[in-house]
């Protein structure tokens, strides 16, 4: 058994409190966010004078309209002005193969503005395609898209003894701590990002010396094996988690991500509520 004062002492490492300060939004999202906006508020004048001219049947689409660019606008906003979360909400649960893991959890506003928008539009679209057949493969994409994103529904990133678990909304990925070569910050598409790059095949991992050292029960003769359940998708070939999605302050993620994976001594920490205080009070230099 390993007791924690016996712990060796840890590794520090770098600390950037505003790691993607470079990272601006695409123009075209700030361009849409204001268009969508601007044809709601038009399409509900124009709601409010069919109402007023007693045409229930224009007052009913546009307010449906309404109610589609309204949830698109929301959408839109919502990842204009708030690119990521604040806070340090986390918790210990249970991954995939019933290992418990700190669990950093997915935005719930973002999983209503994405499924209630794809909702609308898919049902909208469903009661045209009586009216206008070419409809129909419109409703079928979309619905297809929030099977998608509410099959995998909620998405979460833990962090285990063993390795990184990510539920996403299109994959579901284990990497061990072996197989990650690094943490990086970064953006994909405008989008910012956190990385976790995995070694090849023609690159076996090499653990350190700190790597090889037992710790309690989690100590194993042989690494995890890379687990990845695609979705309709070929699954890439590292872990990426897009920052919008976490209910979490990013930086604080990342900060956790790169001091486990610096320190393996103090892993068997993510099965308990240890991990928990120790990153809520970004103690990353006590035993």
């Amino acid at each position: 058994m390993t007791l924690y004062f016996d712990l060796p002492r840890t590794t520090p490492v770098t600390a950037d409190p505003s790691p993607w300060r470079d990272c601006r939004p695409s123009p075209r999202l700030a361009q849409a966010a204001v268009g969508s906006g601007f044809l709601a508020v038009l399409l509900l004048a124009a709601t409010v004078w069919s109402i007023v001219l007693g045409d229930a049947g224009a007052a009913l689409a546009c307010g449906v309209a309404v109610l589609i660019l309204g949830h698109l606008f929301g959408l839109l906003l919502h990842l204009w002005v708030r690119p990521h979360n604040t806070g340090d909400r986390m918790r210990i649960t249970r991954i995939d193969d019933g290992t418990p893991g700190l669990t950093f959890g997915y935005s719930g506003r973002l999983y209503y503005w994405y499924a209630s928008f794809l909702t609308l539009l898919t049902l909208a679209q469903a009661a045209l395609a009586f009216r206008t057949p070419l409809l129909l493969a419109g409703a079928l994409l979309t619905g297809a898209g929030l099977y998608v994103l509410l099959r995998h529904a909620p998405g979460r990133l833990a962090l285990t003894p063993d390795g990184v678990y990510h539920h996403g909304v299109w994959t579901q990925q284990f990497l061990p701590w072996q197989a990650i070569r690094e943490i990086l910050p970064g953006e994909q598409a405008r989008i910012p990002v956190i990385a976790l790059p995995a070694v090849t095949a023609a690159e076996p991992p090499v653990p350190s010396p700190a790597d090889a050292f037992p710790v309690g029960d989690h100590a194993e003769a042989t690494a995890p094996e890379i687990r990845t359940r695609r979705s309709w998708f070929r699954a890439p070939d590292r872990v990426t988690i897009q920052v919008p999605w976490l209910a979490a302050d990013p930086a604080l993620v990342l900060r956790t991500l790169r001091w486990y994976h610096a320190n393996p001594a103090h892993r068997f920490e993510l099965s308990f509520q240890i991990a928990v205080d120790r990153a809520r009070q970004r103690a990353w230099y006590l035993h």
